[in-house]
């Protein structure tokens, strides 16, 4: 079906008027295909397409976008524009099998609790509200328990490098602990540290109150939570922020840098160890219990020791460097002062 453009005369829609075809604007040709962009997610890349009039696409790079490009001359000499969009950090969600976290918590319940090896010293969380209220480090390497959760972490964080950096490292969570948050407790803006270049923190939610768990998912509402009205609607959700974000950024078409997260039972989230974050009281019966560790990255590749790269190694000499970088003494940022392990 070809397009023909008539030009009718002055005077316009008159009886005995008649029409004359405008060559120059007439097609005797179907509708042509056209070039089109597609991008799934920030993550993917952008593909470019030929689109028929039927709707039906064909990617560049195969037979049938080459030929159908040059038999309709649709790419032509001028200005080409692509848009790439910038990602700012990576996290991953990691979903725990039900019966590992029961098992972390009779281990907590059982050992940790009773041994109330106190941990919040060096540590910002104000979690002080209910004679229950603790931060208490958790032994990764016991024998027990956290050794056999710290070869999961390990390997998940492994998995982050790999997945968010092309890295191929060998991943040591150093330090844990766990907090135990009851009404009113709170933790402040923070970021937290390792003894490597580079580092990474998580957090894995062990319980959850029943006054968290009936709030609103910000995944599930695009991505953002209104928290106007004094909704109390992030009670208890932990928040993170990788910029400076004002009210009127996103109008001034500035990518936001900030997002609530609502705990949810055996969900891990791991993150670079430099993510500013912080928790919101809540305010009803129940713990709010987490775990947190950070975790010392060493690329099997560019981290070397007397020209000899880490993957290198046996696995001897391997231990025997990350138990030095655990045994590194941890200082405070602000006033140089060591932390007590």
């Amino acid at each position: 079906m070809g397009i023909k453009v008539f030009d009718l005369p002055p005077e316009g829609l008159q009886d005995g008027a008649v029409a004359k075809i405008d060559e120059s604007n007439t097609t005797s040709q179907d509708v042509k295909p056209e070039i089109i962009t597609e991008q799934v997610s920030p993550e993917d890349p952008i593909v470019k397409k030929v689109k028929m009039p039927d709707g039906v696409t064909y990617p560049e790079g195969s037979e049938e976008y080459d030929r159908i490009v040059k038999e309709y001359k649709l790419e032509k000499p001028g200005i080409k524009a692509a848009m790439r969009t910038k990602l700012a950090v990576h996290m991953m969600k990691v979903e725990i099998p039900e019966e590992v976290i029961d098992e972390l918590n009779d281990h907590i319940d059982n050992v940790n609790i009773p041994a109330n090896d106190d941990y919040s010293d060096g540590l910002v969380g104000q979690i002080n509200r209910d004679k229950k209220s603790a931060q208490l480090s958790f032994p990764l390497l016991d024998g027990s328990v956290g050794e056999e959760f710290k070869k999961i972490i390990d390997q998940c964080c492994k998995t982050y490098m790999q997945q968010g950096y092309g890295q191929d490292v060998t991943a040591d969570a150093f330090e844990a602990w766990t907090v135990h948050s009851y009404a009113g407790d709170y933790n402040p803006l923070h970021d937290h540290g390792c003894r490597t270049e580079a580092g990474l923190s998580m957090i894995l939610y062990l319980k959850v109150p029943e006054c968290i768990q009936k709030q609103p998912d910000p995944s599930e509402l695009g991505g953002g939570v209104d928290i106007n009205h004094a909704s109390g609607v992030v009670d208890g959700y932990t928040y993170f922020n990788w910029g400076q974000n004002v009210m009127r950024d996103v109008v001034a078409l500035r990518p936001v840098t900030e997002e609530y997260v609502k705990p949810e039972k055996g969900t891990l989230i791991i993150f670079p160890n430099w993510l500013r974050h912080s928790v919101n009281p809540f305010f009803g019966e129940g713990e709010r219990r987490t775990f947190s560790a950070n975790v010392n990255l060493f690329n099997n590749q560019n981290f070397k020791i007397n020209g000899k790269a880490f993957g290198e190694m046996s696995d001897e000499e391997k231990e025997g460097i990350v138990s030095q970088f655990r045994g590194r003494k941890k200082v405070n940022k602000v006033t140089g002062a060591e932390i007590k392990e």
